[in-house]
């Protein structure tokens, strides 16, 4: 079991390293199916760009104008399979599976109620790398990247960057 926390950046339209911003809080249990092989069950949520926030719109009376920064909150239950590779005290792996995200939008400026992401709850699948260095026998310092791909009437598209602890039983 563990937990981390991190960076968020929304890859679904294009990919900068300078815009990992916002939080990312999660926190996991696992089982050892085999020597090398973990299932993973996640809870995690994070607070991103709404998917319309900064590009051009309509108001009511079908003038131009961009969206401001509108953001959204997503909590997510995920359960994947990390297959590790063990190699003394650092360990590398790669996981994937599936996950059900809750998008709850925060309030918007007045005008601008329809530009946010409508709340629902959708599914999707989510996919990553991960390093984790042994700090004494059964704790360990992790990093992970995880790409989370989920509908939200648009498809988001949302990188994670994370770094916590992990406790081995």
């Amino acid at each position: 079991m563990g937990a981390s926390a991190g960076a968020v950046n929304d890859v679904s339209r294009r990919f900068s390293i300078d815009e990992f911003h916002s939080q990312d809080w999660n926190a996991w249990v696992q089982f050892e199916l085999d020597e090398k092989v973990q299932l993973r069950g996640t809870y995690g949520s994070f607070r991103t760009r709404a998917a319309e926030s900064g590009q051009p719109g309509h108001d009511a009376g079908g003038g131009p104008l961009i969206v401001p920064v509108l953001t959204s909150r997503v909590d997510y239950g995920t359960m994947g399979v990390s297959y590790e590779f063990w190699e003394g005290d650092y360990t590398s792996g790669l996981f994937a599976g599936i996950g059900v995200y809750k998008v709850r939008p925060n309030a918007a400026p007045p005008g601008f109620e329809d530009f946010r992401d409508p709340r629902r709850t959708v599914f999707g699948w989510h996919a990553g790398t991960e390093g984790t260095i042994k700090i004494v026998s059964r704790v360990s310092l992790v990093g992970r990247l995880t790409f989370h791909r989920f509908s939200a009437g648009t498809g988001r598209s949302i990188l994670t960057a994370d770094a916590g602890f992990q406790v081995r039983f």
